[in-house]
């Protein structure tokens, strides 16, 4: 089940028309597929209006929705110039709100494999989390971490030494790729002690 609300997006200088106070102290950092095509897109938007945006992979990158109630917002390039934040503080808020919706998500421990839900949009966000591997889960894999994030809603995780684990984990993938809704990658991710990386890499 997926619980995302409503994502509003302000097309150029229509801005007042959706009648949203947009608080940028708000702003959630998710995850979002980096979509790059040759292909013409049905609307060119201007650089001030397109979402901002953080690379973190070739995969995906850093996107950031302001919850405004009933619904989210996404946050552009002119937001951010609007409200003087500068990106690491951005980077900062985004990671810190999304903090507190890692207190909602449930971790369930099956077959030596750690599945997380509750949200159903920014499960596989909570990579961004630093708490949640540096300390939560350490002693469940000693080893370190290897995660499957083919979907927004689809984190599960395994030790990195578990070898059977990690086939489970590509077996996951191949359930929802390439046709699932929300893709994200179809590749293991890896984490280093700081940041996740493609396991290809490890």
């Amino acid at each position: 089940r997926h619980f995302m609300r409503n994502v509003l997006y302000d097309f150029g200088p229509f801005t007042g028309a959706l009648g949203i106070n947009m608080d940028i102290e708000k702003s959630i950092a998710y995850f979002k597929q980096t979509f790059c095509s040759d292909a013409r897109l049905d609307i060119e938007l201007e650089g001030k209006y397109k979402p901002f945006c953080v690379k973190y992979s070739d995969d995906f990158s850093i996107f950031f929705l302001c919850d405004c109630g009933e619904s989210y917002r996404i946050v552009q390039n002119r937001h951010l110039d609007d409200s003087g934040i500068g990106v690491d503080e951005l980077l900062r808020i985004g990671r810190q709100n999304l903090r507190v919706i890692a207190d909602t998500i449930k971790i369930t421990r099956h077959e030596d494999l750690l599945y997380f839900s509750g949200s159903g949009d920014f499960e596989a966000s909570l990579l961004l989390v630093s708490e949640i591997w540096n300390d939560w889960l350490k002693d469940y894999c000693p080893n370190g971490y290897i995660a499957a994030l083919p979907t927004r809603d689809i984190l599960v995780v395994s030790d990195k030494k578990n070898v059977d684990g990690i086939e489970k984990l590509m077996s996951i993938i191949d359930g929802v790729w390439p046709e699932g809704d929300h893709l994200l990658t179809n590749s293991l991710y890896h984490f280093d002690g700081q940041k996740w990386n493609p396991y290809k890499n490890a």
